[in-house]
């Protein structure tokens, strides 16, 4: 039985979305909204996607975006949690990952990085392209997931004692917490939302993005994407923005005040259960908390943020890390060269 390549068009959105929103391994990266939102970061191009079909019947999904380099107007493709297909499905997946390169190499471009929820001891078919470990991973190897199909009850009684004292604290201290849906914010929801986590980016040592990426990521996501935050003394003192797409809720960014009085409220961790609810709400199955320390890794770093999130409980998922298929071998290992000397 035959497969057929399909590039994406309005024609086969709502069928690509129903296939995406469906499978165990589809989420919020490869809906068709995903593909507004990175079309409009400076420094992206055109997003291309590709579906293969068995039958007539999509079977595999994937979006390509274009990654500017900035120099020699040099790019490369980025599938963000994609392919979407059954890893089962080995000839599917090998006739995905050949006919889309083929298609990539076409269109120019030194090598398409993906890094789909594959489980980490999953061996890919061998095609005909270079195929090596990605130099970078954009998607953690490591998270740490909450069932929301318990109970409440259930929920906090396998978090760690420091969790639940955090959410009753805040609560005792009447830390309230606030729900901006459907892309309904304002410019000062935004700003209150930047500056917090500029706070936390120079106090934490990471960097963020600028914030026009959030409003992106607000008005082109608005059906998933909410904005959250958490006030005490008549104060904003902590935010955060998850995507609750399907049966899978993202914590995406989250922020909080440096005020050392005012952390003792445990905000940031009354407002985890928050979205926790909230996303048990809307019928998703497992909150995603999107990255934590490899358990090999103790410097690693997402080390101190993991701290925090495993107070929660939860289980380790762990998934394969990204690989990089070769479409200009040339340019790919100057690339990879300048990579290990920075």
């Amino acid at each position: 039985m035959s497969f057929e390549l399909c590039e994406y068009s309005d024609e086969i959105k709502k069928e690509w979305n129903n296939f995406v929103s469906t499978h165990p391994l589809g989420s919020v990266h490869q809906m068709s909204d995903w593909k507004k939102f990175q079309e409009k970061i400076p420094g992206r191009g055109e997003v291309f996607g590709f579906c293969v079909r068995k039958s007539g019947t999509i079977i595999a999904t994937t979006f390509c975006v274009k990654m500017e380099m900035g120099v020699l107007g040099k790019f490369w493709y980025y599938s963000a949690r994609g392919p979407v297909i059954d890893e089962s499905d080995t000839k599917g997946l090998n006739f995905l990952l050949t006919e889309v390169a083929k298609k990539l190499q076409k269109k120019g471009g030194i090598f398409w990085r993906f890094d789909p929820y594959f489980s980490p001891h999953y061996s890919l078919p061998t095609i005909h392209y270079p195929l090596y470990k990605a130099t970078q991973d954009y998607q953690p190897t490591d998270t740490l997931e909450i069932d929301l199909t318990q109970t409440e009850d259930e929920i906090l009684a396998q978090m760690k004692r420091r969790g639940r004292n955090g959410i009753n604290k805040a609560r005792k201290k009447e830390v309230e917490i606030e729900v901006i849906e459907k892309g309904s914010f304002t410019d000062k929801d935004l700003q209150d939302f930047y500056d917090l986590t500029t706070e936390t980016t120079n106090r934490d040592g990471f960097s963020g993005q600028g914030i026009e990426y959030y409003r992106y990521f607000l008005t082109e996501l608005k059906d998933v994407a909410v904005l959250f935050f958490a006030t005490a003394e008549g104060k904003r003192i902590a935010s955060a923005i998850s995507t609750f797409c399907n049966d899978k809720a993202i914590y995406y960014f989250g922020a909080s005040t440096s005020d050392r009085a005012l952390n003792k409220l445990k905000a940031p961790t009354l407002l985890q259960w928050e979205m926790m609810r909230y996303g048990k709400n809307k019928g998703c199955k497992t909150y995603d908390f999107l990255g934590i320390a490899p358990e090999d890794q103790p410097k690693h770093a997402y080390a101190g943020i993991s701290q925090f999130k495993h107070g929660f409980g939860g289980y380790r998922k762990v998934y394969q890390a990204g690989k990089e298929i070769v479409l200009n071998k040339f340019w790919y290992w100057i690339y990879r060269m300048v990579k290990k000397v920075r």
